[in-house]
């Protein structure tokens, strides 16, 4: 009985600070195949990415510190395949579409909300530079 008890305290934990994690951005969802892949996250206005056949996706949120325009630019080397990059926000809604067509964008950003970083990969080999400022 009392092992019972400390497994659902140790569950209940890591699934708040997993979630903690999550909500401030700090967690990366990944769901991807790769014969390589190295990423860099750990700017927080920039991510570095080199891969070999590709497939999935990286999800993560990204918070802003202030309320204003900002410009979002994909820099992206692909031999093959294709690389897409979306930020959506709270509700699910796509308020950013790029590609290798339509590299830079800008758009509004409320302090207040939480958006998603999307990084969408098809069979691609390359590297991309997503940058924001």
């Amino acid at each position: 009985m009392v092992y019972l008890f400390i497994c659902i305290l140790l569950m209940t934990f890591l699934i708040i600070l997993f979630y903690t994690l999550w909500i401030n951005g700090y967690l990366i969802v990944n769901r991807k195949t790769a014969k390589l892949f190295i990423a860099s996250f750990r700017n927080k206005k920039r991510c570095r990415i080199k891969f070999v056949s590709c497939n999935g996706y990286i999800k993560k949120i990204l918070k802003f510190k202030e309320n204003r325009s900002y410009d979002f630019c994909l820099n992206s080397i692909v031999k093959n395949g294709l690389v897409l990059a979306e930020i959506w926000d709270n509700n699910k809604k796509l308020l950013l579409h790029l590609d290798s067509n339509m590299p830079n964008a800008t758009i509004n950003i409320d302090k207040k909300y939480r958006y998603y970083l999307i990084l969408k990969f098809e069979e691609a080999t390359g590297e991309l530079e997503f940058l924001w400022n």
